[in-house]
Order: structure tokens, then sequence, then C-alpha cells
């Protein structure tokens, strides 16, 4: 089971009662213990967590729940983590300490910073480390990202914003609320979920404490021993971007990577996967989330997959999904 720290749902129960409404029975539905709420040192299952933010929402009214939350919460929801994240030099070590270390907090989230295509910006970047859950849960999403905004607010300053936000899913609110919210302009139907950055934000230094850096730096290595990260997920990410492009190379992507083509395909074989099993697996979680998340035209879909023709579209979604994408699409909404 997949577990995250109680810190997660801090304020959960103040905003749910302003919002008019009981935390309690909310909590009790869910089966997450009341006393784990705002608790570091106790853990809460990550799907029944996802699920009662939706259910939150949905009972209170408010379509805005996850960003009304993450306003109520900082950096200090992740413990040990965001203490040895305060204490870096500089803003880009403070995010890859949370990068390398996040797994104390939760192993069900990862975060990376990667150089945009445009010079001069980057990308915080963070996606979910499971495939089984089956649904968007987007006030999940949102929670996250308004955490995230918390955390480059406190590290960059109280007047950053963002040069832009990706949101996966449709907007819940009015858009304007979203640019109200974050103080940057949103992508929604976004291929990743994060922010564009400013590079020179990042070489920003911090009020360092070396010391403390270290002591708490020391103390999470043991707790979260590095694990370094295969090769297929670097891949996952460069076969995602280059998808809308057209058709995606062994060789594109290797070159990407700094590999020989026969080196990365030994790799991926040492990964018990081929790069067009990769690839196909790419295109078809792509495909569910926008079918699933968005209203986006079968005609763009297939050239956000690199198809030619929407009928490649139509023939792989049998394939995948045992019917047509409209078909699929009227059944994913239908189930929600």
């Amino acid at each position: 089971m997949m577990l995250i720290r109680g810190t997660c749902l801090t304020g959960f129960r103040g905003l749910v009662k302003d919002l008019g409404s009981d935390p309690d029975r909310l909590l009790a539905d869910a089966g997450i213990d009341r006393a784990a709420i705002g608790d570091y040192d106790e853990f809460v299952p990550y799907l029944p967590l996802l699920e009662l933010l939706e259910t939150a929402a949905d009972e209170t009214g408010a379509s805005d729940f996850g960003r009304q939350l993450a306003a109520r919460q900082s950096i200090d929801v992740l413990g040990a983590v965001g203490a040895a994240a305060r204490s870096a030099p500089t803003v880009a070590t403070a995010l890859a300490t949370v990068e390398r270390y996040l797994r104390a907090y939760t192993p069900s989230l990862m975060t990376r910073i990667v150089p945009d295509l445009d010079p001069g910006l980057a990308r915080f970047e963070f996606e979910r480390t499971s495939a089984e859950l089956g649904a968007p849960y987007p006030q999940g999403i949102e929670l996250a990202l308004g955490v995230s905004r918390q955390v480059f607010r406190l590290l960059v300053g109280r007047d950053w914003v963002p040069s832009q936000v990706h949101v996966p899913h449709a907007p819940l609110t009015d858009p304007s609320s979203y640019q109200d919210y974050f103080g940057g302009p949103v992508e929604f139907g976004s291929r990743w979920i994060g922010f564009t950055v400013r590079s020179d934000d990042l070489g920003r230094p911090l009020s360092s404490d070396a010391a403390t850096h270290d002591t708490l730096v020391t103390y999470l290595q043991p707790v979260t021993p590095f694990r370094p990260q295969g090769v297929v997920p670097r891949v996952n990410d460069l076969v995602r971007r280059l998808l809308p492009g057209g058709s995606v190379e062994l060789a594109a992507v290797a070159e990407q990577l700094g590999m020989h083509p026969r080196t990365l395909q030994r790799r991926l074989e040492e990964e018990d996967v081929t790069f067009g099993e990769v690839v196909q697996s790419v295109r078809r979680r792509t495909a569910e989330g926008y079918l699933r998340d968005t209203d986006m035209s079968l005609r763009h879909l297939a050239s956000e997959l690199g198809y030619l023709e929407q009928s490649a579209l139509t023939r792989a979604s049998h394939r995948w999904f045992g019917m047509s994408p409209m078909a699929y699409r009227r059944t994913l909404r239908t189930a929600d």
C-alpha cells in the first residue's frame, strides 16, 4: 500500500468545518484515522487520501478544495525533508534535496528539475509513481501544485510567480481563478504537471545553515537510501515530449540521453522492456488521460500521439481498450 505522511492533511479539518461540513465523518468514511491528521510521525494510505479530497470537494461544493487546502500548508508538511531544503545554500540545491529525499515523505510522488527548451527557463515537474490509480484525482494534483507554490514563495520570495503553470486536466473553476491563485499563466490539458520557472530564480542564494543542512541530510540518507533511477522513466519522458513531432526513433532518444542506440537498447532490455513497448505504453497512458480529462478532438489527440492519420488512433484504441476512442471516452465519464 502506498502511504503518505499525516501532515499531508494539515488544515483539512479546519477547512471542511469552515465550508460547513463535518470533517470527522468524511475521515471516518475514508478509513483515515483522525489522530494521524497533521502528524508527521503517522502515515495515511495514499489512494484513500486522494478519494477523500474528491469527496470533500463534492460535499462542500468547493471545486477548488485542493488549492484552498494547499493555502493552509507550507514546506513544513515535508518534515525533515522540508527542513533540509530550507537550510540549503541555493534554491536549486533546496529543490534537489526535495527530489532526492521526498521518499521520506511519500514514495507516491517524485519531483525533478529539468532544463526547458527555451534558454533561461527550467521545468519543475512532479508525477505520481503508482500506475495503479485508475483515475485522475484532480484535487490531489491541485493540492500538490498549491503546496509547491508555497515552497517556491518561501525559497525565492513572497512575490514569486511561475512563468507558466502546467495542469493536466480541464479547469475545475473559472480559468481566471487559477491565474489569480498562482500568479502566472496556466496551461490546461498539459502533458506534464508542474511549473516553468526562470533559471535565475534557481540560482538565488538562501540563508543557508550548512551545519543544519548536513545534519538533516545525514539523517535522511539511511531513511531514504538513494537508488539511481532506471532508464525507463527518462525514456518515457523523452518519448512523451517527442511524440507530437511525429515518429519517435530509438536513435533520437538515445542521442538525447547521450548514449549509443545499442547501449540504450541493452539498458531497456535489462529492465525487461523494449523501446517499442515504451512508446506504446506512453501513447496508451497519454490517450487515456486526454480522453478522460479533456474534450480534445480526436484529430488533435492523434497528432499529440504522433499519428499522421486519425484512423491510426482508432486502430490503436481498439487494441488498447477494445473500443473506439469516443466510446472509451463515454465509458470513462460514465464510470466517473
